[in-house]
């Protein structure tokens, strides 16, 4: 994206035949992933769709920007809602040198070039 400069980390657990969810279910569970998740995420920006937002809450000590065509409804200080992606990474490169892409598959597709 012209003017942008972030560093993109996609971040997901992907299981041997490509999937990554399932609807708002991870169908599986590995040792240890979710931990590598929280050491990596903490303390960072990360980028979602709304689906991916609302399966998976407001976790502890994280940011969000959330890319939702509609909006969505939150209160929290740490979650900024935008329209689309490329207007989220402008807004966050204004705050930040890193996001972590954390879903849903259309964020993926879209960013998997640039990261």
């Amino acid at each position: 994206i012209k003017g942008v400069k972030l560093k993109i980390s996609l971040i997901s657990a992907v299981s041997e035949n490509g999937v990554i969810g399932s609807g708002p279910d991870i169908p599986w569970s590995v040792k240890g992933e979710q931990l590598l998740f929280k050491a990596l995420t903490y303390n960072q920006w990360l980028l979602v769709g709304r689906k991916t937002f609302d399966s998976m809450g407001v976790l502890p000590n994280r940011k969000y920007a959330v890319v939702s065509k509609n909006g969505i409804s939150s209160s929290n200080e740490n979650v900024l809602v935008f329209p689309s992606i490329e207007n989220a990474l402008k807004e966050l490169s204004k705050v930040t040198d890193h996001v972590y892409v954390s879903g849903g598959g259309q964020i993926y597709n879209s960013l998997i070039e640039k990261a």
